[in-house]
């Protein structure tokens, strides 16, 4: 049976979810921010500071300087089913066009976390990134979690196959 993943849109401004195309394995998440509304952010100094969101001719806007860190809200509060999370990833385009990454690699969305999602996003580049209300800034997977049965044991596990070592010895 296919999984329900019910979502709950803060007001009628909130962009939803999307695929970028009918084959696509994870859903778009955008950026919510509305004109005035305070944005947490932390210089590369890791000062917190708080700045308000601007506007312009295009919409709502906010910038994030080169290193600064910023959570930006998605407006959306999300239902996951039981047995299930979400794995949240950057877009590719960002990371490579704009040095924008999420602070964390990937994050998880736990099925007990019921409160709004903020993307925590990273600007890598030497120069500032200007988000807008409903630009697409990370991607979404709704993915099974199996909880394994753990058992330690008290010899260490023995070679499987030829390999050995670890960080890059199966070759370049």
């Amino acid at each position: 049976m296919q999984p329900e993943l019910k979502i709950y849109k803060r007001n009628a401004n909130v962009k939803g979810i999307a695929w970028g195309s009918a084959s696509a394995a994870c859903f778009d998440i955008s950026a919510n921010i509305a004109f005035q509304s305070s944005l947490k952010m932390y210089t590369k100094s890791n000062k917190f500071v708080e700045v308000l969101a601007s506007n312009d001719d295009i919409g709502s806007y906010v910038d994030i300087p080169a290193e600064w860190r910023i959570l930006v809200s998605t407006g959306m509060f999300f239902d996951i089913p039981k047995d299930h999370a979400i794995k949240v990833y950057p877009r590719s385009g960002l990371s490579t066009r704009l040095g924008l990454n999420l602070i964390n690699c990937v994050g998880i969305i736990d099925e007990d976390y019921t409160d709004e999602l903020f993307i925590p996003l990273y600007n890598n580049s030497q120069e500032k990134v200007r988000i807008y209300h409903g630009d697409r800034i990370a991607q979404g997977e709704l993915a099974k979690v199996e909880r394994p049965i753990i058992t330690y044991i008290n010899e260490s596990p023995q070679r499987k196959g030829n390999r050995e070592g670890g960080f890059g010895s199966t070759g370049v």
